[in-house]
């Protein structure tokens, strides 16, 4: 997608033709095409300059319909959800442990009790890094849709822009050729016929630089959609990378600091608690910010999506 991104034009560029902006740069191949197209392009033809570039629209049009359908509303909502129980369970965790002040190093029965509430805890962790995992396939599906839908969008876009340079190369022939012949022969003549046949030709291309103004405002729509696509996919990029964190990273680093703090108490041979109170709290302090970070970045993404898709 990466090829794709660097051919938009963030800036509008201006072309000769009239100095008329275009959304994208076309190929050689591709102006190539539109200028042969242009050579058929009949503007006395009322029929086809009212027709002209509705295919274009009608794609747009089908787009927008089906896209909405390639949008899922329930993971970031799922997401948070496992995330409070998670939180929810880590309160539980800490408040058992807070109940048990007599847990020490070498008491069997009070070691025993701390590892039921631990291993409690650490069933509700796996559980939510499973679901999280879950979750992190899901939005690598979603960013796959995303990138199809992108290079869709785009196509249309390209679309547009080969209907209006070939729309401007016609008018441009035509007035520099076609009416110019035709205002010298009038002019030479002098018969209201030929005044009246050019009035009628200037009025034509009048009618198809008008249609082209229209192709232009359309072809606003899938340009505004690709910023969205564009928005949504890196939201989705950045939350399953959380997700991938805290189920890579945090978790085993939050075990690890629980089991080696306990063993180290145990080694001391005091009668103290069985692990420190103080790095107790701040694993779990630790853990609670990162999980609040992630249903952050799930909220802010979810108020993004309500606000700019708009398809």
């Amino acid at each position: 997608m990466s090829e794709t991104d660097e051919r938009i034009a963030l800036e509008l560029e201006e072309k000769e033709s009239g100095g008329r902006p275009y959304m994208t740069r076309l190929s050689d191949r591709q102006i190539a095409q539109a200028k042969e197209f242009a050579a058929e392009i009949d503007v006395t033809n009322r029929t086809m300059v009212l027709q002209y570039g509705n295919a274009a629209q009608r794609k747009v049009s089908a787009f927008t319909e089906s896209s909405l359908f390639s949008i899922p509303a329930n993971d970031l909502n799922e997401i948070d959800a496992d995330i409070r129980t998670l939180l929810k369970k880590l309160r539980e965790f800490e408040r058992d442990f807070d109940n048990t002040p007599d847990i020490s190093a070498n008491d069997a029965k009070s070691l025993a009790h701390f590892k039921s509430i631990y291993d409690r805890f650490n069933s509700a962790l796996t559980e939510a890094a499973r679901r999280l995992e879950i979750h992190h396939s899901s939005l690598l599906r979603h960013v796959s849709r995303m990138d199809d839908l992108y290079e869709k969008c785009f196509q249309i876009v390209k679309e547009f822009d080969m209907y209006i340079y070939a729309g401007d190369q016609c008018l441009k022939t035509q007035r520099e050729t076609t009416l110019k012949q035709m205002e010298a022969q009038a002019l030479k003549s002098g018969f209201l016929e030929d005044t009246i046949r050019t009035e009628d030709f200037r009025q034509s291309l009048q009618l198809f630089e008008q249609k082209l103004q229209d192709l232009c405002l359309s072809r606003n729509l899938p340009f505004q959609i690709l910023a969205q696509i564009r928005l949504l996919r890196q939201t989705d990029i950045t939350m399953a990378a959380s997700l991938r964190r805290c189920t890579a990273d945090t978790f085993p680093l939050y075990r690890s600091r629980v089991v080696l703090s306990l063993g180290l108490k145990q080694g001391e041979g005091n009668t103290g608690r069985i692990i420190d109170s103080t790095v107790f709290h701040e694993a779990n302090e630790d853990l609670r910010k990162t999980l609040n970070a992630v249903r952050k970045a799930a909220g802010d993404t979810i108020e993004s999506r309500r606000k700019g898709i708009h398809f």
